[in-house]
């Protein structure tokens, strides 16, 4: 899921001057039975100096028979345009002016002239499109793109390797996440604001606690000060623990022994995470370390 400022690159889905060291991320295997399966957190934007991932992730992947994500992000059929349109757009009679407030819309048109985008071209999107679209420049200015992602990068193998894919949603799904922040729109696009003022800061520091392994630095990410309670707990009620919930039985049903599980590291950490509840439904989990 791509949202809610840089927190979307580690839950749904960077300078290039900076060089990357080798990446050691967090890496877990739960076991219950028969089953195994390896938990990576992803970051949904990459670089491609990311790659090769350590050696201790890849000699997993090898052994794996099904890879398990969050949803499919390369449909492109006319169906999935239809949907998204549907979803992001506004009413026929309303424009984005109509829904902010006038500072919030003059700040929101003045970034959008920084990436070239016009004021009539956003017009008609609904606030948290627009942030999105936005947020996307932002990193892809930055030099990182979504193609890079952890997701995409195993996405990419699986075929490959004509490796099983199960995907937890579809992106029907994950759109209905974003239209239904309705109190929060607004808040969503005011904290996207500010955190592309500080892109070249804070998505390095995104990205280097990711390699890291730094679970508690991307805890405290939930913390961040751009981000409103309200927004905070729309967040942690549906964007991790509903999720969570639903992905469960998708997860413990897999009839494949070897299994890796590549979803945004958000979803693996905290009371309501899911190496939690994993562990709450019987599995043995071992963190393994990739240095």
């Amino acid at each position: 899921m791509k949202g809610f400022g840089w927190l979307g690159l580690l839950l749904l889905t960077l300078s290039p001057d900076i060089v990357l060291a080798a990446s050691s991320p967090d890496f877990w295997l739960a076991e219950r039975g028969e089953q195994k399966l390896w938990l990576l957190g992803s970051i949904h934007v990459g670089h491609e100096e990311m790659y090769p991932l350590p050696p201790a992730i890849m000699q997993r992947w090898q052994q794996a028979d099904n890879l398990i994500v969050e949803t499919d992000l390369n449909q492109s059929a006319p169906t999935s345009q239809q949907s998204l349109l549907s979803y992001a757009m506004l009413p026929t009679d309303t424009t984005l002016s109509q829904q902010l407030s006038l500072p919030l819309y003059q700040k929101t048109i003045q970034t959008a002239a920084l990436y070239q985008l016009s004021e009539p071209l956003l017009s008609k999107f609904r606030p948290w499109f627009v942030a999105i679209t936005l947020q996307q420049q932002a990193i892809q200015q930055a030099g990182y793109q979504a193609a890079l992602g952890v997701d995409q990068y195993f996405i990419g193998l699986a075929k490959d390797k004509q490796v099983s894919i199960h995907y937890l949603e579809t992106p029907d799904q994950q759109l209905a996440y974003l239209a239904g922040l309705g109190g929060v729109e607004n808040d969503f696009l005011e904290a996207t604001l500010k955190q592309i003022n500080k892109v070249n800061a804070d998505l390095p520091d995104l990205i280097k606690a990711w390699e890291k392994g730094d679970r508690n630095k991307i805890q405290a990410l939930l913390e961040d000060d751009d981000t409103s309670p309200k927004l905070r707990q729309y967040l942690e009620q549906h964007l991790i623990k509903e999720r969570n919930q639903n992905w469960l039985p998708k997860i413990m049903s897999e009839t494949y022994p070897h299994n890796f599980m590549v979803v945004g590291a958000m979803h693996l950490y905290g009371p309501n995470g899911l190496i939690q509840m994993l562990k709450q439904n019987g599995y043995k989990i071992s963190n393994i370390q990739t240095r």
